[in-house]
Parts: structure tokens; C-alpha cells; sequence
């Protein structure tokens, strides 16, 4: 009994078992819950119904569940039909016993559906506003995937509900300018407690030209908002256009450009957050990678032209990392690589941090500048492209507002320029200032070696300080401003050597100063050309908007030098006096004892007068001259000349007009022969006896002439005259009896 009772008990196992086995992988037809099937699910959700040929009955071992696989599934959504390839309902084992339909959780399967019927499901539980946002953007490709939707004990669908897909060969609108075609991704979403969580993963698609294999996107939404994060892979070739496209989606201004193309390989990380109402929060981005070949065409710059004359406004970069890190508070971008200068490469590292909340930007960087020809005017410095320099500097700015140089370094294989602390205001006037350390060679010749310092006040000291620039600048009034209006300090300079660009160098150059509200109101300068040559130059406020300069200078050469259309001046005296108002200032000049040999201007007036001899002399040896005096009042850069008289032993002039500094020159006067000049005056009763005795003149007494033009190109009208007029008699005369006064004492 128990033997048959054992082997009764075996054969019962192993039918179980074989029952098991086969309702686990072959299932049993039945049309027990077909109806049912239909209704429920109706119940469920008004808008979707079932349609199916049959059902099978499995048992899943795993979860002790009973498994209805619907054959050839159809699910009609909304009127929308979408063909399934498996629809999985899992049911408690008692359900088979009895009429219950207690559905736990059903498994939805699809192939090969156009990607519009995606949104098809994805309306059941997304908010419209975004399915509707995402039928748009669906343009053509296939959808592929599966569907896991887990239900409560009352029916209803539970919250932890899964998705499984694949989406080939999409075109995807972001924008109306802005695509991804080509697209290839693999999609999940699984429930994470009170989240909906997607996970895309990219393994082909284009947005233009630059692939996005590689690229994931993750989703993570909630009642109140969306959180979205992603890796986004791009490489390949970008042209302008498509820039400005896909920098709108930034919110980058790129104004500044004109042309911009390149080829890439960078990884960007984007997060930000969708309200309910779609609205952007919390946009963070970080990019790196490396810029292969890029370039970019920008509008001129002066400012950059002024030291760079050679500068390209189209910039190229090869070989160049990128490093981009964009938060709430600020954006940092870092550039690591080799930017071409002329027909060669160099390479330099930047580096910027902008601050959303102060609205500043701070900008460092290292740049070999080798392969520039580098410029600093005011130091009369120049570099030439080829011969090895670096930059390196720190600045603090807002544009327009102000700049703030923290420290600036450059130098080449001799020169160095440091600067610290300097700031500047918002048209690079200067508002305070620390340290400036300056030593530059010029063809191998050191024309700059000093330090200036500022603490309680400026002081400025060194073995030499080329000067030529400053005395050019004495004669074209430039619109910028060296110093701000609230700028106020005392300075002390002292220079062992001072170079003046004509070899009349200047020693023991010291200087006490005063600048108040932006501008000098006390100057005293004093150095030595040689031991009984001497230099003096002095500024005194009169009253709140009057001051005087005067120049006291043994040597006249280093101040006439800087008018273009003058050379060869030789020797001279120089004594100058200008009273100086906002508005304009009045000046008087006297240069004694002095001889020019080329004035290609008066060259032409004296040919043309027909006093060759004097003109051959002119182009020659030169013409000596015993007083120039001028009077003048000058109005930006405008300088009006009342009254101008030059004697000499050979010819004396007396004219007036105006010059318009670096433009153009336009004067008016008469030219006589000093012979001619002397008879005239001698036939004035008394006069003429005590000046210069009795003689007599012949012939036309002297020409009347106009000069206009650009400095290096005046062209000159003469006009013979028998009569001088009583003005240039009265001033000859008036000179004459000076001199005469002098050498009697």
C-alpha cells in the first residue's frame, strides 16, 4: 500500500510538473476572459480598446502568476489603431477559478510603428500640452518597443509603469531652423517613486552636419516640473549660419561676428528644469572637446590695430581645446591651443570667467606673440613678426563700463613691459593705477628703462625714457584723455637720460608735478642738452580755467623736428608761451639763430619767385634765418597763425593762415629778399639811416603767395609785388630796432 501509494504520488508530481512545464512555454487556448478582456479594459480607460484574434493561457513561474497573451493584438487609441507584436496580461493563478478579473500588470509590445503613433500611447499619460509638443517635433522615422504597466487591486493603473523602445532613422523638428535627422536611439522609462524617468541613448543622428553618436538624454518629471539632463556628443563641420541657429537655443549674442566655420569634436552636458507651463529654469551647460580647425571672420578693431598692425580680424584656431562651464551664477570658458599669426601658428591658452550677477567679466590668458609684429607707440617700441615675445596679462571688466588691468606682463628676448593694478575707465582713461615697470631695446638699443610707482603720490624714475613720442603728441590734440576727471596726485620724475629722436639728449631730466581732476595745474621740468645748454618747460594755474605753459629750450631742434613738412632744421633757440583755457589757447613762439635745409614748401615758393640762387641754397647747405616769431590761437586740433615773421640774411617772410595737425596746411603771405627789404627800409627817413644806411633797391621788390595742401604735399601760387605792404614793413621794422636795441647793451 504505501509502495502504490508512493508511486501514485510520483506520477502525480511529474504530471503536475509536465503541466507546469507546458502551460510555461506552450500555454492553453481558452476564450474564458476574451469578453472579458475587452470590457475591463474599456474600464480601464475609455479611449482604448483591444482587439485580438485569441488568447493563451501561460503560468510564469517566476512571479506564480498566469500569463494571457493576446494573438495579433491591435490597439485602437482615440480612433488611432496601432499594431502590437505582444500583449501580455498578467493575472492572479485563482482568476482561472473564478469570474475575477484581477489584472496585475500587462506587457504591451509594438514593432516597426511610425514614430507619430508613439505619441499615439504616450498621450494615456503624459500632459497634453507636452504630447502635443511632441507630435509636432516627430517628423518621420519608426518606433519600436514595449510597454510594462503594472495596475492596482481597484483596476486602476499604478505608477511604477515602464517603457522599453527603439526609434530608427527619425527626423526630429527641435525648432523650425533646427533638426536632428538620421536619428537612431534606444529609449527606457521606468517608474522612480514619484518620477517618471526616461533614458534615451543615441547611436546615430545628425543635427546638420556634426553626428550625435554617443549622445544620452535623460528625463526625470514629477507633478510640479520636468528635470532634464544630457550628454550630447557632437562632431563634424559647422558653418555660420547654423551657428547663429543653434546659439539661439543658448540665448548667445554673436553679434561680433561676421563669418564663422570650423570642424570639431566636442561632449556638452546640458541640465535645466520645465515648469508645468514649459517655462526654461535652472539652465546649466558645460562643453569640452577639442576645436580641430575653426574660423572666424570679426568686425575691425582699432584699439587691437593700434598694437597689432598686422592683426587679422579673421581669426584661425587648429588643434585647440575647449572647456566651457556655464551655472546659474557664472560662465567659464577655457581655450588651450594655436591661433595663426600671418602665415604661422602660435600657440596661447585663455581664459574667461563672466559673472551673471556683478555682470564682469575676468580674462586671463598666456599668448606667444612670435609671429606678430607688435607695436607700442607710445614707448617707441616696435617688435617685428619672427622674433620671440609672450603676453601674458589678467583684466577685470565690464564692457563699457570699466577695465581693470590686475597684471599685464610681455616681453621679448630683451624688452619687458610689466603693469599692475591698472584701471581704467569706460573710454580707457586712467583712474588709478599701482605699478609700471617698462624696459624695451630699439635695433638693439635700450631707449626705455624706468619704474613708476604710485602710493601717496606718483613717482617715476630710471636711466632712460624715450621722449620722441610725447614731442610728437605736442602737435596733434588728440580726442582721448590720458587721465580720468577724478583723477588727482602729485608727481616726481626723474630720468638719468631723456631721448628726443634728434640726438640732442637730454640729462639730469627731473620734473615736480601736480594733476588735478584729470589734468596738469602745476608743472616744473628742468635738463641739461650740455653743460651751458639747458631746458626748461613750466605750467602754472591762473584761475579755475586758465593755465600757462611756457618752454624755455636752448636746443630748438627736438620741438620743430615733429612738423612733417619741415626737415633739416639746424640749431636755434626756443622760447614758447601759451595761455590755455578749455576752449582754446593763445601762444607765442620765438626760435632764434637757426638754419633750415629742407622745406620742399618754400623750396617750391622760392623757385617759383624766381630766386633760384636761394633755392639752390635751400636744397643745399640751407638757408639761415635770425628770428622766427609767430603768433597763434589754436582750437582743437585747428592751429590759427595770426601773424608769422621770419628774417634772414638771404629772404624774410611774413604770413599767416592756419594748420589742421596731420591734414592739411593752408598760408598766405609775401616774401622778399633781405637786399630787396634793407633798401626799403633804408629809404624811411632816420630809420632807415640808424638800421641799415642808404642803399637803394631795383627791380619788383618781392612776391605775395598762397601754400596749401597735406603736409608732404603743398602746393604753392606766387604773385610778384613792386610795393610791400605797411604791415610787413611796420613788423620788419619793429624787429629790427629789437635787435638793434640788444646788441647795443
Amino acid at each position: 500500500m504505501g509502495k502504490f501509494f508512493f508511486k501514485f504520488l510520483v506520477i502525480i508530481l511529474i504530471v503536475f510538473s509536465l503541466t507546469i512545464i507546458f502551460l510555461s512555454y506552450f500555454g492553453i487556448e481558452t476564450d474564458k476572459f476574451d469578453t472579458l478582456i475587452k470590457t475591463k479594459t474599456n474600464e480601464i480607460n475609455k479611449h482604448v480598446k483591444l482587439s485580438f484574434q485569441k488568447t493563451k493561457i501561460h503560468i510564469n513561474l517566476s512571479e506564480l502568476n498566469l500569463v494571457v497573451r493576446l494573438q495579433n493584438p491591435k490597439i485602437l487609441i482615440k480612433n488611432n489603431e496601432i499594431d502590437l507584436s505582444k500583449l501580455n496580461l498578467s493575472l492572479p493563478i485563482r482568476s482561472f477559478f473564478t469570474s475575477d478579473f484581477l489584472l496585475k500588470k500587462a506587457n504591451v509590445a509594438f514593432e516597426e510603428n511610425n514614430i507619430k503613433d508613439l505619441t499615439k500611447i504616450t498621450r494615456l499619460f503624459l500632459p497634453i500640452i507636452i504630447n502635443k509638443k511632441l507630435d509636432k517635433m516627430f517628423h518621420k522615422g519608426t518606433v519600436e518597443g514595449e510597454f510594462i504597466i503594472p495596475f492596482k487591486s481597484d483596476g486602476s493603473i499604478a505608477k511604477d509603469y515602464g517603457f522599453i523602445g527603439k526609434v530608427s532613422q527619425a527626423s526630429i523638428n527641435l525648432t523650425k531652423e533646427l533638426s536632428i535627422t538620421q536619428l537612431t536611439t534606444e529609449i527606457s522609462h521606468k517608474k522612480d517613486k514619484e518620477n517618471d524617468v526616461f533614458d534615451i541613448i543615441i547611436s546615430s543622428g545628425y543635427v546638420y552636419d556634426l553626428e550625435l553618436a554617443g549622445s544620452k538624454i535623460n528625463f526625470e518629471r514629477n507633478k510640479n516640473e520636468t528635470k532634464v539632463k544630457s550628454l550630447l556628443r557632437t562632431k563634424g563641420k559647422l558653418n555660420f549660419s547654423q551657428v547663429k541657429k543653434i546659439s539661439k537655443l543658448a540665448s548667445l549674442n554673436l553679434n561680433f561676428l561676421k563669418d564663422f566655420k570650423g570642424t570639431a569634436d566636442l561632449n556638452t552636458n546640458i541640465s535645466f528644469n520645465l515648469s508645468k507651463r514649459l517655462k526654461l529654469e535652472n539652465f546649466v551647460y558645460s562643453t569640452e572637446g577639442n576645436i580641430e580647425y575653426l574660423e572666424i571672420q570679426t568686425e575691425e578693431n582699432k584699439t587691437i590695430k593700434e598694437y597689432l598692425p598686422e592683426f587679422d580680424p579673421k581669426i584661425i584656431l587648429k588643434d585647440t581645446k575647449i572647456n566651457i562651464i556655464n551655472s546659474k551664477s557664472n560662465n567659464v570658458m577655457e581655450l588651450n591651443g594655436l591661433i595663426k599669426a600671418k602665415n604661422y601658428f602660435d600657440a596661447f591658452k585663455i581664459k574667461r570667467i563672466y559673472d551673471y550677477n556683478k555682470k564682469n567679466s575676468i580674462i586671463s590668458g598666456d599668448v606667444s606673440l612670435t609671429n606678430s609684429k607688435v607695436k607700442l607707440s607710445k614707448l617707441n617700441y616696435t617688435k617685428n613678426s619672427g622674433k620671440k615675445s609672450e603676453l601674458k596679462f589678467e583684466v577685470n571688466l565690464v564692457l563699457n563700463k570699466y577695465y581693470n588691468i590686475k597684471n599685464l606682463t610681455f616681453f621679448d628676448e630683451k624688452s619687458k613691459i610689466y603693469l599692475s593694478s591698472i584701471k581704467l575707465n569706460q573710454d580707457f582713461e586712467l583712474k588709478d593705477f599701482k605699478e609700471l615697470q617698462i624696459k624695451t631695446f630699439q635695433d638693439k638699443i635700450k631707449n626705455n628703462d624706468f619704474l613708476v610707482k604710485k602710493s601717496k603720490k606718483i613717482v617715476i624714475s630710471g636711466e632712460v625714457y624715450d621722449a620722441e613720442p610725447l614731442l610728437k603728441s605736442l602737435y596733434k590734440k588728440s580726442d582721448k584723455k590720458t587721465f580720468s576727471n577724478n583723477f588727482n596726485s602729485e608727481i616726481s620724475i626723474k630720468f638719468n637720460k631723456v631721448l628726443t629722436g634728434t640726438g640732442d639728449d637730454v640729462s639730469n631730466f627731473a620734473t615736480i608735478a601736480s594733476i588735478a581732476k584729470g589734468s596738469y595745474n602745476k608743472l616744473s621740468l628742468k635738463g641739461n642738452f650740455s653743460k651751458n645748454e639747458i631746458v626748461e618747460m613750466s605750467i602754472y594755474q591762473i584761475d579755475k580755467d586758465t593755465k600757462t605753459l611756457q618752454v624755455i629750450s636752448d636746443r630748438a631742434r627736438p620741438f620743430v623736428k615733429n612738423f612733417d613738412f619741415i626737415e633739416g632744421f639746424e640749431g636755434g633757440k626756443l622760447e614758447y608761451e601759451s595761455v590755455i583755457s578749455k576752449e582754446n589757447s593763445n601762444s607765442s613762439l620765438t626760435i632764434t639763430e637757426f638754419k633750415v635745409s629742407k622745406v620742399p614748401a618754400l623750396a617750391q615758393l622760392l623757385t617759383l619767385a624766381s630766386l633760384q640762387g636761394i633755392a639752390d641754397t635751400l636744397s643745399g647747405e640751407g638757408i639761415r634765418f635770425e628770428s622766427f616769431e609767430m603768433k597763434s590761437k589754436t582750437e582743437g586740433n585747428v592751429i590759427n597763425i595770426d601773424d608769422a615773421l621770419a628774417i634772414g640774411p638771404a629772404v624774410s617772410i611774413l604770413l599767416d593762415g592756419y594748420v589742421d595737425k596731420g591734414k592739411v596746411v593752408s598760408l598766405r603771405g609775401t616774401l622778399v629778399p633781405a637786399t630787396k627789404l634793407n633798401a626799403i627800409i633804408a629809404s624811411i627817413p632816420v630809420v632807415g639811416d640808424i638800421l641799415v644806411g642808404k642803399k637803394s633797391g631795383e627791380g619788383v621788390v618781392g612776391v605775395s603767395f598762397k601754400m596749401k595742401g597735406p603736409p608732404k604735399d603743398i602746393k604753392t601760387t606766387v604773385n610778384p609785388i613792386k610795393t610791400l605792404t605797411p604791415r610787413f614793413i611796420v613788423r620788419a621794422v619793429e624787429k629790427m630796432k629789437r635787435q638793434k636795441k640788444e646788441e647795443t647793451k
